[in-house]
């Protein structure tokens, strides 16, 4: 059925967003060469941004999914991703891992377009199974992440080298999100006199 094939291509995205092996050590990475930053600058000065940009950006994104009809806000999901671990690789002042806590916000605000993006697709019948298999998605692709990163820190790849891995995750994420079908229309905005009476 279309609904299955749907949720299947939604289900491999969310894996491959989700595949960030750097992520559990992000700290040691910020804390170690080539970024020599110090515990009280990751802890004041770089992590807090994350925490409030995200506290703004998600109402902002919350408001503007479903009127943009959900792919172009996963699109600026995984946009941001690399976005993110580009400069990981690339920056070394603390004002551009300041932006990266930004995107890292816009980042996370924007995975409410990951889950209700089906819900604009398939019928109501079936959205116990596509909220399952989401959610299962996206607890496969932080499973196979874990693993992988434990993996390659076990094996004496650096942490540096671990946001390459990053970076391909959230490359394949970008362009399998490039390719998810558009939503021809929102769940909230624009609806039919039939669906509003229903």
């Amino acid at each position: 059925e279309q609904w299955q094939k749907l949720s299947l291509i939604l289900c491999a995205y969310g894996i491959l967003k989700e595949f960030r092996p750097s992520e559990p050590f992000v700290t040691k990475y910020l804390n170690n060469p080539p970024m020599n930053f110090t515990r009280d600058e990751i802890s004041e000065d770089i992590y807090p941004v994350a925490i409030y940009s995200t506290m703004v950006l998600l109402v902002i994104i919350f408001l503007v999914t479903d009127l943009l009809r959900y792919k172009p806000i996963i699109i600026l999901n995984s946009l941001s991703g690399v976005f993110i671990y580009l400069m990981l690789i690339f920056c070394r002042s603390l004002f551009a891992m300041q932006v990266v806590e930004v995107l890292y916000g816009l980042f996370m605000s924007c995975e409410v377009a990951y889950y209700t993006y089906m819900y604009a697709k398939v019928d109501k019948v079936h959205y116990q199974e596509v909220s399952g298999r989401t959610r299962a998605a996206y607890l496969i692709g932080r499973a196979v992440s874990g693993v992988v990163s434990q993996i390659l820190v076990l094996t004496n790849f650096s942490y540096y080298i671990l946001n390459f891995f990053t970076l391909g995750g959230m490359v394949f994420s970008l362009v399998w999100a490039l390719l998810l079908p558009p939503v021809s229309q929102s769940i909230y905005f624009n609806k039919t006199a039939d669906e509003e009476n229903a």
